[in-house]
């Protein structure tokens, strides 16, 4: 019987080889689809970038009165400390702590009982001087008497009456009156002091209308007019804006400061104010000047200060194609915010087309499309 023959196995070499083979196989078929990835990142990458939708506003010209900031004090319109210009106790006081008096209401009264009595005894001697010149002028009908025994007679009379003046006047001086109607303020004095001429006794203001006193520089002289409207807060009403108008200011200059001392009158029958209170005042200058307003929106601020995007059309293309528009960032100087829109001195010029909204996706030179509304940009890091 015959032995079987034995399969032969191939070479360890030649086993390798195949390895080496299948390995650079597949290896190139790695680095095919991957060279295809490439190629195809470059076809997307040279492609433009679909513009980004903005909406926009037209930029116009406009005439803007000039607004001048200055710093005021409101003044009483009257104000008085009531004092009295004679010594005395005070025996009556007809007011109260911060009440409302009318001109000439009685206010204080004080001790009048000498003054009472010099007024009796003067009214006294006038009247027996008076009866013994009209005895006088019975006689000298009957040529008793003198012309010059009458006229030194008729001296006394004049005399007489003069004292009876001299002592009503100091008897009045013993009640005091408020000059004008107004509003009282704290009393200073009790019932039985004795006071001095001259010490206060009450404050008394006017403030149905209040004055609202205020500088401006020289180079503003010629902003002002009578009638001048002026707008102002206090901190008292934050939120609330008074009006006044320009009455008058100073002629001459102040020699040291180049300032104007301006003087307006502010209605206060309301009673909202009060004297002593600071005011921001903003006054509307007579000379126009002229500006280019776009939307408030439009500004926005970068490292250089306050900008806008502007709308550049990028030369080329058919009558027909969409306009091909571009961004470019401009420096401006506003010089007013009202009702939502802003006067720009320069930068901007009637005619140009501003960026209004989505301004933080956008920098210079992207490609924009205009669109009636933007959807809310949302930041990256929600």
């Amino acid at each position: 019987m015959s032995e079987p023959t034995p399969t032969r196995k191939p070479r360890l070499w030649l086993r390798l080889l195949l390895v080496f083979l299948l390995l650079i196989i597949m290896s190139g078929a790695l680095g095919y689809k991957k060279f295809l990835q490439i190629q195809e990142q470059i076809a997307q990458g040279s492609q433009a970038p679909p513009p980004i939708s903005v909406t926009v506003a037209e930029a116009e010209i406009a005439q803007w009165e000039r607004r001048i900031k200055a710093i005021g004090t409101l003044v009483a319109f009257q104000g008085v400390d009531v004092t009295t210009e004679v010594s005395g106790v005070i025996t009556s006081i007809s007011f109260e702590s911060g009440g409302e008096v009318k001109q000439g209401s009685l206010l204080v009264e004080l001790d009048n009982r000498t003054e009472t009595a010099n007024l009796e005894s003067a009214r006294a001697k006038f009247n027996a001087d008076n009866s013994q010149y009209k005895r006088l002028l019975k006689l000298k009908d009957q040529s008793f008497v003198t012309s010059n025994d009458i006229d030194t007679q008729a001296s006394l009379v004049d005399i007489a009456e003069a004292k009876i003046n001299v002592a009503r006047a100091a008897l009045e001086k013993k009640q005091i009156f408020a000059p004008f109607s107004g509003k009282l303020g704290i009393r200073q004095v009790d019932l039985g002091e004795y006071v001095a001429p001259g010490t206060n006794i009450v404050t008394l203001l006017s403030l149905d209308r209040l004055y609202l006193d205020f500088t401006l520089p020289e180079s503003n002289f010629n902003d002002l007019i009578i009638d001048q409207l002026i707008e102002f807060r206090v901190h008292a009403y934050p939120d609330q804006t008074f009006s006044a108008k320009v009455e008058t200011w100073n002629p001459q200059l102040d020699a040291n400061t180049r300032n104007i001392a301006i003087r307006a009158v502010v209605d206060n029958r309301e009673r909202l104010l009060a004297p002593g209170m600071f005011a921001d005042t903003s006054v509307r200058s007579r000379r126009q000047m002229e500006v280019v307003t776009v939307p408030e929106t439009a500004i926005f601020y970068n490292i250089y200060g306050e900008a806008a995007y502007v709308l550049e059309r990028q030369p080329g293309g058919s009558e027909e194609a969409l306009p091909d528009y571009r961004l470019a960032a401009r420096q401006i100087d506003v010089a007013y915010r009202s009702s939502g829109l802003a006067g720009v001195n320069s930068g901007l010029k009637s005619g140009d087309i501003v960026v209004t909204s989505g301004q933080l996706k956008l920098y210079p030179s992207l490609r924009v499309a205009i669109v009636d509304d933007v959807p809310e940009y949302q930041s990256s890091s929600q």
